[in-house]
């Protein structure tokens, strides 16, 4: 592998199985001093815990749940405007500054930057990609990007 962590230096020694190489990877963006913070957000290390059993239900308050669909919200719109960008010849850069700059005009902080070290606002996972493909330079392909449609009743998690 690379060595190092997400984004660093180093001369690649992995053995990949398919075609995709890594491309051009630009600085981490930042998200304005305005805008509420994770716990992870400096170091990349997440402190909050849930509940240690499964059973253990946290009863949320009106304004908690209220929060949560906010989120859910933004969210959804977020990811619509990621789905629409993808096409052949756009960089997985490209869409990650989408992401960022939509999550941080709505008022929110891109939840997958430096989560544990990850270098950037979104995941762009392309063909042989598993998960957690971190956007760069690389162009999609026709046929490399199969957007999965999504119903407007079930948001999906910023994974991103």
């Amino acid at each position: 592998c690379m060595g190092g962590g997400f984004g660093a230096a180093a001369r690649d020694t992995f053995k990949y199985s398919g075609k995709v190489r890594p491309g051009k990877q630009s600085p981490k963006r930042s998200v304005p001093k305005s805008i509420s913070k994770p716990d992870y957000w400096k170091d990349g290390q997440p402190k909050a815990r849930g509940p240690m059993l499964p059973w253990q239900i946290q009863k949320k308050s009106e304004a908690d749940i209220e929060g949560m669909r906010a989120a859910g919200r933004i969210a959804r719109e977020v990811l619509d405007l990621a789905g629409a960008a993808v096409a052949p010849g756009v960089t997985t850069e490209a869409i990650d500054a989408l992401v960022h700059e939509a999550a941080v005009s709505r008022g929110a902080y891109p939840s997958p930057l430096n989560y544990h070290g990850f270098p950037k606002s979104c995941c762009t996972s392309v063909n042989e990609v598993i998960c957690h493909g971190i956007p760069d330079s690389t162009k999609l392909r026709d046929g490399a990007a199969r957007p999965t449609p999504r119903r407007q009743s079930s948001p999906a998690p910023l994974q991103p």
